[in-house]
């Protein structure tokens, strides 16, 4: 009779560890797959990219459109790679290894600029006049995020409307509302 307790307690510990990890496991798996649309509904402050943000925070687990001259790069950091043919090459990349999160898109027409974890423009360089740094006021933002966007809005695009079948926008708020306000 012993042994079938003790069996039986063990059996239940087992359980609950494994619903345990389960649900731990999941939860951030769902925060991370639907980050995009979660970010999207999200209210966020007037400036932010909270989309772009997490398109690329979580590359590594979103859904990647194969598309004609991109490159994906998932190798610790991320990047996005856009060389049409006849054009620059773009690339937008964020390292989520460092200690402070940051965004960098390089147009390789001589300017870097770099975003903060809200993806709000942080400062830029010119390394036509020998990487001096940029004054952000002079740049025209609305143009750079157009520019951005055009090159690699069809990531947010892709990722927008693919609705979780567990809806963990509370969740999600709670996580990140802050870094986005």
């Amino acid at each position: 009779m012993k042994k079938i307790i003790i069996t039986c307690l063990i059996t239940l510990l087992i359980t609950i560890g494994l619903v345990h990890l389960y649900d731990n496991w999941y939860i951030d798996y769902n925060l991370r797959k639907y980050s995009v649309y979660y970010a999207h509904n999200m209210e966020h402050k007037e400036g932010t990219h909270p989309e772009m943000a997490m398109a690329l925070e979580n590359m590594d687990v979103i859904y990647k459109p194969n598309k004609k001259n991109i490159r994906y790069r998932d190798d610790g950091g991320f990047a996005i790679y856009n060389n049409s043919p006849g054009s620059e090459q773009y690339i937008l990349s964020c390292d989520p290894g460092e200690n402070e999160r940051k965004y960098v898109y390089y147009n390789f027409m001589e300017e870097d600029y770099y975003f903060n974890e809200a993806f709000k423009l942080n400062y830029g360089y010119n390394g036509s006049t020998g990487l001096y740094k940029i004054d952000i006021k002079t740049v025209d933002q609305k143009a750079l995020y157009k520019d951005i966007y055009k090159n690699f809005g069809f990531l947010v695009e892709a990722n927008v409307n693919r609705k979780p079948q567990i809806n963990l926008q509370k969740d999600f708020n709670k996580k990140y509302y802050k870094r986005f306000n």
